[in-house]
Formats: C-alpha cells, structure tokens, sequence
C-alpha cells in the first residue's frame, strides 16, 4: 500500500524495530546517493553512508550503528534482522507506486507526435518520455519511469525498464523475499539497441546508456547498470547489475562482466570472456576467468 506520508514510528511499529532520534519524522521518499532530503528513507549498509546522511530516516543494522557517528538530524530504525531483507519488506508495504501495476498502454499518445515511428504491438506504460527522430520497432516493451533521448533505434521484441532480479533469503518463511526495484531507465540521444536485449530499471535512482551507445542482440544491461558514450556490446553480452563502464568499451560477443565491476574508458573486453575484477583504463582482457593482454 503506498501512502504519501508515512510516519517513522509507524514503520518501527509495524517491523518491531528500535527507532532512536525524532519520533515525530515523517518520509515520503526513498533516498539514495543521488536523492536526499529531510523526508528520504534509507537503508545504509556501509558506514561511510550511514555518516554521509544529515537528514531524514535511515534504517541500519546494529553492527553498523555501533560503529558509525549519526548525526543528531537522522533518526534511525534500528534492525537485529538483515537489513536488506528488511528494506526489502519495507518497501513492498510503502513505497511500491500503483504505476507499476498499471497496464495502461500510452502507445496512442506517442504515435501522435510526428516526429516517432512507432512499429506493432508496442507497449508503453506512464511516465515515459521519447526524443524526436526515435524508432521504436515492432513487439517492444518499454516500462514507466524510462527517458530515451533523440534519433535511437530499439529493435524489435526489446524490453527498458523491465525489474532485475534481486532478493533475499528469509529464514522464517524459508524463502526468498524480492527486493523491488522502483528506479527507472536513461537512454541517451543516438543509442541503438538490437533485437530481443533487455535494459532492467534501477532499483531506486536510474538506469544509464550513454550517448551513441550500441547493444547488440539478446544482451541484458542490469540494474543499477551505468555505461558511459560510444560503447559497444556485442550480440549475447552480459552486463551484470550495478556495473559502471567509461566511454568508448567495447565488450565481446558472449562476454560477462559480473556486478559491481567498473570497467574503464576505452577498454576492450575479449569475445566469451568473463570478468570477476574491475578494469583500468585503456586495457585488453580476455578469457574465463578474464585477464590482461598486451595488445
């Protein structure tokens, strides 16, 4: 149920969790690194975060509280659980908007701007915006919350903006909990992306291709995933949730790059090669697991 204003203490309530600080706070949003403001909700895993925040409330475990210094502003919910799992629970109950059980398709209200071409059977759900000179072909599937800039081609049976794949084990109930992504996707201007490829939201800020980037056929760009200009991803290619790459990387046919990895500008990642280790700039690696070559 999402509610527009959400009292802290109604949310420590309703978790059984230890609220330190304002019991008076009120949140309205999800924060993160890019979003703050006296209303945010977070969850904080590390400590460096949790003493980057001046406002609003944050949940954190106790191992991590014990050793942070909190400024006086925050109020804290504190949790003995996993705090993923709880973040992940919190959300669901609160933050999860009605948008994204909305099958409404705006297909119509684009096909009337001139300047589009719209192929069949195309979904497009709200809050989507599309740049002039952008061709969007048959059987493709955009979700809310995505921004895609001029002159792009998206091939047919593509899916931006579908949910990644992230969640947590439960113990109780012995089953996994997902952790629901609300973010949403930027496309840049001159981005092309091939046939039967995914682009997954973020889980709270947004996904990002950058301008003149090419996506092959059946390639899946994660959550969180943030790929810089004029790169490259060649047909099966995998690039993992909250990876980061430069400008001007080119990724091989087949080619996996794990999670959380950050890949340099003008970097080339070989054909079938899996990498487990972030990449400087300028180098060639190849193989499984993927390492250095001179070129």
């Amino acid at each position: 149920m999402h509610q527009l204003e959400i009292p802290s203490a109604d949310i420590a309530e309703k978790f059984g969790l230890t609220i330190l600080g304002d019991s008076r706070a009120v949140v309205n949003q999800l924060g993160s690194t890019k979003r703050k403001g006296d209303r945010s909700f977070y969850w904080a895993k590390t400590k460096a975060f949790l003493e980057s925040i001046n406002s609003g409330t944050v949940l954190c475990g106790t191992e991590i509280f014990k050793e942070a210094e909190i400024q006086s502003s925050v109020t804290v919910l504190l949790t003995s659980d996993s705090p993923r799992l709880m973040f992940s629970k919190i959300i669901s109950e609160y933050f999860v908007p009605d948008v994204f059980n909305d099958k409404s398709n705006y297909v119509a209200v684009h096909r009337q701007n001139s300047t589009l071409k719209i192929g069949e059977n195309v979904f497009i759900g709200k809050n989507v915006e599309i740049g002039k000179g952008t061709q969007i072909q048959n059987n493709v599937v955009i979700r809310q919350n995505v921004k895609i800039g001029e002159n792009c081609l998206i091939k047919d049976n593509t899916t931006i903006g579908t949910e990644g794949l992230s969640h947590d084990y439960d113990e109780v109930q012995d089953l996994y909990f997902k952790l629901p992504q609300i973010g949403g996707v930027i496309i840049d201007d001159y981005v092309e992306i091939g046939p039967n490829s995914t682009v997954r939201r973020a889980a709270l800020d947004d996904t990002i291709v950058g301008r003149g980037t090419r996506i092959g056929s059946l390639c899946n760009i994660g959550h969180n995933v943030v790929i810089g200009k004029n790169c490259t991803f060649i047909s099966h290619a995998i690039a993992g949730g909250s990876s980061v790459y430069g400008d001007n990387v080119f990724v091989g046919m087949g080619a996996s790059i794990k999670n959380g990895m950050n890949i340099g500008s003008n970097v080339t990642v070989g054909q079938g090669s899996v990498v487990v280790k972030h990449i400087p700039d300028g180098e060639t690696w190849v193989g499984n697991p993927a390492k250095k070559i001179e070129r």
